[in-house]
């Protein structure tokens, strides 16, 4: 995403010059730039990836904080509700999570046994069917392989477990202090960057904070729908572990393109073992198909198409990017960074083409 987007604003910028040519000066700033982000995003993951969370998080709960307020409850009162209340929902759902983890890792064998049987057996029927031998595949020399890389692009920027305690207490108090300070942090912010008297920097700065405030919040929102309609499928289904395919499903959906197919087959695979069968294989599939398409292509659109026009070109580099830089957090987070950075450039005269190049056909010029 920022490579060819910084190439566009150079040749842009040169192009807006008395004579178009172009320096190595010119074309090296923005690599020299890139470079320099993408080391301070790198190596300060252990920072930087706790403040965007925090941020996501307080945009998340400042709607109830607005409401609590509503109520005539003191400020400081409804933030500590607010926040007692998501962590005690977190907890549970957390608890919740882990039990099911327990018990999948504890079947994981007789699982993987039972993958093992389904290739057997396919490698059986091949062998009746087609004149090509299989006999070289020894499937039962198969084993489960060390997954220690896997673990650790998963918590990538993480670390022990003590620092995954040490981060969310850190991530509890600066999202407390963040949901306490929000309008002073608001205030601050256009007093910083709004140093004429005219009000409608103000308004821009109050525009851009709610336009990314409505996107993170209505991104939650439909993943953890997606999340609760799948769950609930599977259940019906009768799948194993549906409390982790459908919530697992839900954050793989952020990752466009490849993210629907990927929280697809967990379950696929599990209800196939577990049923020995091919309707409710059929069945589950289906219910992906079904749920996911009506949320991206029906409920999506309509919610999120009119205030942020993502290209998902853009998205899925962009995921890229920061899946490369900061793991499985990454991944999740890169949608809401991309969303900001268009709301920003779209309010920005000067960054303006790249928001232009973040967009889709709503954005192009119309003539």
């Amino acid at each position: 995403m920022i490579p060819y987007i910084l190439i566009f604003t150079t040749f842009k910028l040169s192009m807006n010059t008395s004579k178009t040519t172009l320096t190595l000066q010119t074309l090296a700033l923005p690599f020299l730039a890139l470079a320099a982000f993408t080391a301070f995003c790198y190596y300060a993951s252990p920072i930087a990836i706790p403040i965007v969370i925090s941020i996501s998080l307080a945009y998340i709960l400042s709607p109830f904080v607005l409401l609590l307020k509503k109520l005539k409850i003191p400020h400081i009162i409804a933030v500590l509700t607010v926040l007692v209340v998501a962590l005690l929902v977190v907890g549970a759902i957390g608890y919740l999570l882990f039990i099911q983890a327990n018990y999948l890792l504890a079947d994981l064998p007789s699982y993987w046994q039972g993958f093992l049987n389904f290739l057997e057996n396919l490698k059986a029927k091949l062998d009746s069917q087609t004149i090509f031998s299989t006999e070289a595949f020894d499937l039962k020399s198969l084993e489960f392989k060390d997954f220690s890389g896997i673990t650790q692009y998963l918590v990538k920027g993480i670390g022990s477990f003590f620092s995954l305690i040490l981060e969310s207490i850190l991530i509890f108090f600066l999202v407390l202090l963040i949901l306490n300070d929000q309008d002073m942090i608001r205030a601050k912010l256009i007093s910083a960057f709004d140093r004429s008297e005219s009000p409608e920097r103000g308004k821009i700065l109050n525009e851009i904070n709610q336009q990314i405030k409505n996107f993170i919040w209505i991104k939650f929102l439909l993943t953890l729908g997606l999340g609760i309609a799948l769950t609930i499928g599977l259940l019906i289904i009768g799948v194993n572990y549906a409390y982790i395919w459908g919530p697992l499903a839900a954050l793989a959906d952020l990752v466009p393109f490849i993210g629907p197919v990927m929280g697809a087959i967990p379950p696929l695979i599990v209800a196939g073992i577990q049923f020995q069968a091919f309707m409710p294989v059929l069945w589950v599939l289906i219910l992906f198909i079904v749920i996911q398409n009506i949320q991206s292509n029906l409920i999506q659109p309509k919610i999120i198409g009119e205030s942020v026009n993502l290209r998902p070109l853009a998205v899925l580099i962009s995921s890229m990017y920061w899946g490369w830089l900061w793991g499985a957090i990454g991944v999740v987070l890169a949608v809401p960074i991309t969303a900001s950075v268009k709301v920003i450039c779209d309010h920005i005269d000067s960054l303006e083409p790249i928001g232009i190049l973040l967009g889709g056909k709503k954005d192009l010029p119309k003539r």
